[in-house]
């Protein structure tokens, strides 16, 4: 055994400088009986092994052929086709990965375009020139709407299912090949079994034989029946977009990126009023008859189609041929080659100018309507405040009238207890003051003393039931108060105007009934609601009755309801009548803000609501629903 050991070790050593020079990848055993590599192996495999292919060729036999797939040195899979030989036995490895791919990709291919040519409805089709025979495939047969089996494959059969318009063009495209032997194209018509008209593109191309002699004219043949509708269809649609561009007085405008070239249609030179006999088209000229404020708007919108390849809107202004300003809007966007590059921008433009004066007629009027309304605010906050110094007025005017009266018997009182006094000072001077003088003096005092007591009393809670109402009706500050006895004050401020009406006014009202609200605005709420009633709810020759009635409706709300037994409100007057300056007795120098004061005061300041109903002959009935406390704690009641 050992002298075989030793010559298999010479053996393998005597072809190992053979080994490694073989320029394919390859496997020996060396003297150890151990799998070694050849220089080409190494290169490709590394130093270690595959498992993968010392698995197969423990199991292989001299002569056999391996097919496998195993790693390279940098990990990437790889087929292999392996070939084994004898002792001191060699494996020789072909890498067939690229092989493999090639084979993969010609299948995928191969797949590929007998799909396409499925899909595209590919035919082909070969012409004898010496023995006149036409050879079709299915597919050609096919592509012209015919059958195998009632087609008979002839020139003339073919010619007789040609549109007669297109005939000669097939025919010449036969000439030019047997004349000049090049590929030739032509489109032509064709009419199927089903009587429809197909479309159908054809390449023809010339066949020799080994001596270069024409013999044959191979076709291909595709329907192209929907692309010829489809561009028919299109045309049919430019057709419609120029109309529409006359129609709606739309133009549209072009330019080159590269060439530099500006192309619009006839519509464009109405929208910039040019002449086409004397405007020649060119961008610098567009920008000299843009406005001079307007051509960098202009000049952005093209860098921003540029630079963001979207589409841009614009308004900008031209200059006509008679020095006119027109407004222009226009929206652009970029069109690109069949590579994607940016090659042209398309423009469409309208002429805006009459929208453009409505425009800035309706903004001057805006502004025109917003002043007035200023002015109106301004109207309508002095009239307010007019109202409320009137009302102040009258309350002074009412105050002052019933402050009169104590006053005067004050002062009358006050003269004849100083004359009986200046009297008695001269008796009692001249010692001549008797028992029963002093006892009518002093009788006198008394009763002087009582009225001047009494009247000055009266003065006095008239001047505070004056300093509380104005205060009230001027300072609007939220405190509890009862209501009753405010109403009172409220209505002995209106005495002299509700005395001089001839009406009279009930109150209706529990002692104790207290409110936690702003008194200034509960004054002037009542103060024109009873004006109201006293001008407008009765007639000149009535002498009518107002109601307050004042009850709790539960413990978080109260009604105040203010009833007249007066001429009613008409049903067409009802609803306007909280509006502001809406009045009837326009003629009677009334505003018309009285009322619409009283609704504000009570929906914003009291947080309350108001309502009337009334009909015609039946009075009118406002009621006043207000919380017993500011915030309002529950939902309010229906009225």
């Amino acid at each position: 055994m050992a002298v075989t050991s030793e010559a298999v070790e010479r053996e393998a050593a005597a072809a190992m400088p053979l080994f490694d020079a073989l320029p394919v990848p390859a496997l020996m055993r060396d003297g150890a009986g151990r799998l070694v590599g050849n220089r080409a192996f190494l290169d490709q495999f590394g130093p270690t092994i595959p498992t993968t292919l010392t698995g197969a060729l423990a199991q292989a036999e001299a002569g056999d052929a391996v097919t496998l797939r195993a790693p390279d040195r940098d990990g990437v899979a790889r087929d292999l086709s392996v070939r084994v030989g004898g002792p001191p036995w060699i494996a020789v490895i072909q890498d067939r990965t690229d092989h493999r791919r090639a084979e993969d990709g010609l299948e995928l291919a191969t797949a590929k375009l007998e799909e396409a040519c499925r899909t595209a409805k590919l035919g082909y089709w070969e012409y004898g020139i010496t023995d006149g025979v036409l050879t079709l495939n299915d597919a050609a047969f096919a592509v012209f709407g015919q059958s195998r089996e009632r087609f008979e494959p002839t020139f003339d059969r073919l010619l007789a299912i040609l549109h007669p318009d297109d005939r000669l063009s097939l025919g010449n495209m036969l000439e030019s090949v047997i004349d000049n032997p090049t590929r030739r194209y032509a489109e032509y018509r064709v009419r199927g079994e089903d009587g429809r008209i197909r479309h159908i593109s054809s390449s023809c191309a010339p066949r020799l034989d080994g001596d270069g002699r024409l013999t044959h004219v191979f076709g291909v043949t595709m329907d192209v029946t929907d692309r010829a509708q489809a561009a028919a269809q299109l045309e049919s649609a430019k057709e419609r977009l120029e109309e529409a561009y006359r129609t709606g007085h739309l133009g549209y405008w072009e330019y080159g990126i590269h060439s530099g070239e500006l192309v619009w249609n006839d519509e464009a030179y109405d929208i910039y009023g040019q002449d086409p006999r004397d405007f020649t088209l060119s961008f610098d000229n567009l920008l000299s008859i843009l406005h001079p404020d307007d051509r960098l708007s202009f000049g952005s919108m093209l860098e921003s189609v540029i630079g963001n390849s979207k589409r841009v809107y614009v308004e900008y202004r031209a200059i006509d041929r008679a020095g006119d300003v027109r407004f222009v809007s226009s929206s652009c966007a970029p069109r690109f080659d069949l590579d994607g590059r940016l090659t042209h921008v398309f423009g469409v433009m309208l002429d805006t100018t009459e929208r453009a004066k409505a425009a800035e007629a309706l903004r001057a009027a805006k502004e025109r309507v917003e002043q007035a309304y200023t002015d109106l605010q301004a109207a309508q906050d002095s009239l307010v405040q007019t109202e409320k110094m009137a009302s102040l007025g009258q309350l002074v005017a009412g105050v002052a009238h019933e402050v009169n009266g104590p006053v005067g018997v004050a002062l009358t009182t006050a003269s004849h207890l100083l004359s009986r006094t200046e009297d008695v000072k001269r008796q009692f001077g001249a010692s001549a003051l008797t028992r029963s003088a002093l006892s009518g003096f002093l009788e006198v005092a008394q009763e002087a003393g009582q009225l001047l007591v009494s009247n000055t009393e009266r003065i006095a809670a008239l001047v505070h039931m004056f300093k509380q109402v104005a205060a009230d009706q001027t300072g609007d500050e939220c405190r509890v108060f009862y209501l009753r006895e405010y109403t009172e004050d409220v209505l002995l401020s209106l005495h002299t105007q509700i005395g001089s009406s001839g009406h009279r006014v009930i109150l209706n009202c529990p002692e104790a009934l207290q409110i936690e609200s702003y008194p200034g605005a509960f004054a002037r709420v009542l103060t024109h609601l009873l004006r109201n009633a006293l001008t407008h709810a009765f007639r000149p020759e009535q002498s009518g009755c107002v109601t307050i009635d004042i009850h709790p409706v539960d413990d978080e709300w109260i009604d105040v309801v203010h009833s007249d037994d007066g001429q009613g409100i008409l049903d067409s007057v009802l609803p306007k009548i909280f509006d502001p300056f809406f009045t009837t007795a326009r003629h009677e120098n009334c505003v018309g803000l009285g009322l619409h004061i009283a609704y504000n005061l009570v929906r914003q300041t009291l947080n309350g609501e108001l309502t009337v109903r009334s009909a015609p002959g039946a009075g009118a009935v406002f009621t006043l629903r207000l919380p017993r406390h500011p915030a309002g704690t529950t939902a309010m009641p229906p009225l």
